[in-house]
C-alpha cells in the first residue's frame, strides 16, 4: 500500500525559512520505511537554489518539473511548490535522470538511465512516474516511444516541463538537486501497486463524426487518411486548412486500432510539400482520425467527468493530476477553474490527497479492446494517475 503526503509553499526568496516550515510540516516520524518525492513548481525555485538547498534537507529522493501553477490540499497558485510525498512499507522507489537528450544519443540516454535505476531495486518496476524535458528539435512523442521500448511497456504516467510563458529555457526537469532543461527524470516503484488511469479527451459532442482512415504514415506524420494526402482530407472533408510551420489549435482525435477510446492530439503543422501533416503523437496507419473543438465548457466538461470517474474507481489513497497545459491558457481569464473544480470534487483533501500540475503532453497508459495497458502520449487532455 502507498499513502500520500503533501506540502505547499509560494515562499521563494526566503530559502532556509521557508524550507525549514516545509520541513517541519512533514511528520518524518510518521513516513513508512520508504518514501520519495514529486516536485513541480515554478522556475524561481529552481533559478534561486530553493530545489538544490532543499533536496539536502530532505530525508529521501525526489523528481520535479516545473509547472504553469501546481495545487494540493495546502493551496494553489501559479508561483509555488508542491511537494507531493509517496511513503510504503511495501514499496521499493529509485529515481534517476537521462544526461542532456538530443537527437543522437536520446536513446543511448534514456536506456542507461532506466537500466541503472532498475539495478538499484528488488526487480523491475511495476509503475513509472517520468517527467520529460520540453525540447525544441526532439518531441515528446519520440522520447515516449523509446522510453516504451525501453521499459518493455511497464505502465508510465507523467508530462512534461512547462512554464508560465512558451520560453523553453525556463522547462526544466530534475532529480534532487540536479536540474536540467534537456534531460528526463523518472520515478521506479517497484512492489504491489495498482493504480487506476484516467485520461479524458473531450466530450463526445465536441469530437466530429466524419471519421477517415490513415492509409499512409510514419511515426508522427501522416501522409494519407482515406488514400489522398491528409492536407486535402482535412480541407475537403473537415473544412480544415493548415499553414505550413504553423501549429493548429484544433485537436487530432485518434482511434488506435487496438483501442476503442480515442487519443487527442496537437496538429503542429503541415509537415511537407506533400500534403502530410505533423502531429504530436504516433498514428499508425489503420488507425482512424477526425477532429474536435476545445472551448471553455469542453474543458471543464472533461475535467468534470475525469473527476468523476477518479471519485468512482474507489481509490482513496491519493490522485496526481497532470492536464494539459493548454487548458488553463484557453480558460483564460478564468485560469483557475480546472483546478477550482478539482479541488471542489475532493473537497479540498478530506476525500483523498491530491495534487495537479500542467503538462506540455501528457503521458498516461490507456487500454486496449482487451483490457491490456498501453502507454500512449497526448495532449490537450485532463489526465490522472489514482493510488
Amino acid at each position: 500500500m502507498v499513502q500520500m503526503v503533501t506540502v505547499y509553499t509560494e515562499e521563494v526568496d526566503e530559502a532556509e525559512e521557508s524550507i525549514a516550515r516545509i520541513i517541519n510540516q512533514i511528520d518524518l516520524g510518521s513516513l513508512k520505511k520508504n518514501s520519495v518525492g514529486i516536485v513541480t513548481c515554478h522556475y524561481d525555485f529552481i533559478h534561486s537554489g530553493f530545489i538544490a538547498e532543499m533536496c539536502k534537507k530532505l530525508p529521501f529522493n525526489l523528481i520535479g518539473k516545473t509547472t504553469f501553477a501546481s495545487s494540493n490540499p495546502q493551496g494553489q497558485g501559479m508561483y509555488s511548490l508542491s511537494l507531493t510525498i509517496l511513503t510504503s512499507d511495501e514499496l521499493a522507489f529509485e529515481t534517476a535522470m537521462t544526461g542532456p537528450l538530443n537527437t543522437d544519443n536520446f536513446r543511448e540516454e534514456i536506456g542507461g538511465a532506466y537500466s541503472d535505476a532498475v539495478r538499484k531495486l528488488p526487480g523491475d518496476p511495476s509503475l513509472i512516474v517520468t517527467f520529460f524535458p520540453n525540447i525544441k528539435n526532439l518531441g515528446g512523442a519520440t522520447m515516449h516511444q523509446i522510453f516504451d521500448e525501453t521499459c518493455n511497456g511497464i505502465p508510465f504516467w507523467g508530462g512534461a516541463a512547462t512554464h508560465t510563458d512558451t520560453n523553453y529555457d525556463y522547462c526544466h526537469t530534475f532529480n534532487n538537486g540536479n536540474h536540467q532543461k534537456d534531460c528526463l527524470a523518472m520515478l521506479l516503484i517497484h512492489g504491489p501497486i495498482d493504480p487506476e488511469f484516467v485520461v479524458i479527451t473531450m466530450p463526445l459532442q465536441n469530437i466530429n463524426q466524419d471519421h477517415g482512415k490513415v492509409t499512409k504514415s510514419n511515426d508522427c506524420v501522416i501522409n494519407e487518411i482515406n488514400g489522398i494526402p491528409a492536407q486535402k482530407y482535412l480541407k475537403e472533408t473537415l473544412g480544415i486548412i493548415l499553414v505550413k510551420n504553423s501549429p493548429l489549435i484544433t485537436p487530432l482525435i485518434v482511434y488506435y486500432e487496438d483501442t476503442a477510446a480515442p487519443v487527442t492530439l496537437a496538429i503542429f503543422a503541415a509537415a511537407d510539400d506533400d500534403g502530410s501533416i505533423s502531429c504530436g503523437g504516433k498514428v499508425p496507419e489503420g488507425s482512424s482520425v477526425t477532429i474536435g473543438e476545445i472551448t471553455s465548457d469542453s474543458i471543464m466538461a472533461s475535467a468534470r467527468e475525469g473527476m468523476d470517474r477518479v471519485l468512482a474507481c474507489g481509490k482513496r489513497n491519493g490522485v496526481m493530476l497532470l492536464p494539459c497545459v493548454s487548458r488553463p491558457v484557453m480558460l483564460e481569464p478564468n485560469h483557475n477553474d480546472e483546478m477550482s473544480l478539482v479541488v471542489d470534487k475532493v473537497e479540498g483533501g478530506r476525500i483523498m490527497p491530491y495534487m495537479v500540475g500542467y503538462s506540455g503532453g501528457e503521458i498516461c497508459p490507456v487500454r486496449d479492446n482487451s483490457g491490456v495497458l498501453r502507454n500512449r502520449f497526448h495532449n490537450f487532455t485532463f489526465s490522472a494517475c489514482v493510488f
